[in-house]
């Protein structure tokens, strides 16, 4: 049965409702109380039937439709706030490794500066005994040179001295008759010689 024709049928029916209850109606008789009572309400009802029948044909598609739409509607806004709610569940998850990263990589990064913190004081350590020993001698050869130096000078003074002391021995052990030939040897070897 196609629509049109269950339509025709129901349309038929609801007509036939109708036309009994009036036919009862216009023969009159002795049933009067019931007909006014079956007049009155069964052509409302009837009038009620119809207008519902077409509503509902014609808004049965739409209506369908309509809550279809809005199921899908609904079924699609639940499982969008079901993927963000994966998506945010995951973006937390995330977060928090990668905040466990953090730590972890802070955590390195104090253990590398102090490691390298530790590298540098022995290094600057090594550089100072190694500067002070430089210094220790070059401080030595100072020192030797200022000893040679003060040696030399020491030497010099004693040579002075010496030859200070000499003369004055000279001098005291040489009376006149030494002076007087010592002068004649000279000036002998002196004359000799031109």
């Amino acid at each position: 049965m196609t629509k049109r024709t269950s339509f025709l049928s129901i349309a038929n029916l609801l007509t036939l409702l109708v036309i009994v209850p009036m036919a009862f109606a216009s023969e009159g008789g002795g049933h009067e109380e019931q007909i006014t009572f079956v007049g009155d309400w069964l052509p409302r009802l009837v009038n009620f039937l119809i207008i519902a029948g077409v509503i509902v044909y014609f808004m049965r598609k739409p209506a369908v439709d309509f809550f279809k739409n809005r199921s899908l509607e609904i079924e699609k806004a639940m499982k969008g706030s079901k993927e963000a709610r994966d998506q945010a569940v995951a973006a937390l998850a995330e977060m928090e490794r990668k905040i466990r990263d953090l730590e972890s990589e802070t955590k390195a990064l104090i253990a590398d500066a102090q490691a390298r913190g530790e590298k540098d004081k022995a290094a600057l350590v090594e550089e100072g005994k190694r500067m002070s020993k430089e210094i220790q001698e070059q401080v030595k050869s100072a020192m030797e040179i200022e000893v040679a130096k003060a040696k030399a000078d020491l030497a010099v003074e004693a040579a002075g001295l010496a030859v200070d002391l000499a003369e004055g021995k000279i001098k005291s052990s040489i009376g006149k008759q030494d002076h007087e030939r010592i002068v004649k040897d000279y000036i002998a070897n002196v004359g000799g010689r031109r």
